[in-house]
């Protein structure tokens, strides 16, 4: 889902899954944490993803509980268009 509030644009990744932990939720953006440790992987998507979204000036923000899924919500300021 995309909304625009004024000056700032919302990107929100919404999913009906098992939702994330409350206990992991705190450092769920930090390098190496996994939500499942019996997937696969390294824990670095959602650390790269929060540097990569704030590097551009913006934020990634997690709302997330069990049972109900999560939503990943990535705002950003909008720019003046050319057009």
């Amino acid at each position: 889902m995309v909304e625009k509030d004024g000056a700032e644009g919302t990107l929100s990744v919404i999913d009906e899954g098992q939702g994330i932990c409350p206990e992991i939720q705190p450092t769920i953006f930090d390098p190496f944490v996994q939500a499942q440790h019996d997937r696969q992987g390294a824990g670095l998507g959602l650390w790269i993803s929060k540097m990569i979204v704030e590097s551009s000036g913006g934020q990634l923000e997690l709302e997330s509980e069990l049972g109900k899924g999560s939503t990943f919500k990535i705002r950003m300021r909008l720019g003046k268009s050319d057009s």
